[in-house]
């Protein structure tokens, strides 16, 4: 599997810290991340876990950017 990049300046914008701790992370192809049919949502997990889902969900696996949504 290729290596992924998560940009978290979207969510860095609206939080005003990187992302961290446990929830719902929502993230979406970075070149899609303002259309809000493309975004996706993990179920409740650490941040770490949550990227390695994403890595592997098919609607992101594809996509070497990923972006994290506030």
């Amino acid at each position: 599997m290729a290596a992924k990049t998560f940009e978290t300046l979207p969510y860095e914008l609206m939080h005003g810290a990187s992302p961290r701790g446990r929830g719902k992370w929502t993230f979406a192809p970075f070149h899609l991340r303002n259309i809000p049919d493309a975004a996706v949502q993990s179920p409740e997990m650490g941040f770490t876990a949550a990227k390695e889902w994403a890595k592997r969900n098919p609607a992101l696996s594809l996509f070497e950017v990923i972006a994290v949504l506030p």
